[in-house]
């Protein structure tokens, strides 16, 4: 697998551990929630990468570019918050994620993925705001659940326009 690949494996972050980390007992750690939006953001952006690459329709490679720029964006907050905060986010790591295979199907698949991936990861990112104690994360996820919720829309029309294929 190659590093690129790796990261594409990275896009569940957010869904996998900070979803036990806002059900947890205890408010998240501001370390754990950035080091995992850090982590989730690359995942977002490798796979960004791979829907302008791989994707079949103008609609799939647009909405790679988007991933690309926003979660970029959205990383780029993170580690300021990270800097304000002294915390070093390290160097991401790869979360299990299976790709969507490249050919016919990718965007359908791709699409897929992006809609369940987005709302887990809204769904996480609202109960690590509303537990944290932390007001400036509480304001940074207030802030990117709006982007999130723009992707798994767009994630959703594509896949609607899809729309089953007709038998040859």
């Amino acid at each position: 697998m190659t590093m690129s690949r790796n990261w594409c494996l990275a896009t569940s972050a957010l869904l996998l551990s900070l979803g036990g980390v806002a059900l947890a007992a205890d408010p998240p750690s501001t370390v754990e929630v950035l080091g995992k939006l850090h982590n989730a953001d690359q995942g977002e952006i490798a796979m960004g990468k791979l829907a302008e690459k791989e994707g079949q329709s103008k609609e799939v490679k647009d909405f790679g570019k988007m991933l690309v720029k926003d979660h970029t964006g959205a990383d780029k907050k993170v580690a300021v918050l990270a800097k304000q905060e002294k915390i070093d986010l390290g160097k991401p790591q790869p979360m299990g994620m299976t790709e969507p295979a490249s050919g016919p199907d990718f965007d359908s698949k791709f699409a897929q993925l992006m809609v369940d991936a987005h709302k887990k990861d809204i769904a996480a990112l609202t109960k690590a705001r509303d537990t944290t104690t932390d007001d400036k994360l509480k304001k940074l996820l207030t802030a990117l659940l709006p982007t999130l919720q723009k992707h798994a829309d767009t994630a959703q029309k594509i896949l609607d326009g899809q729309g089953p294929k007709p038998h040859a």
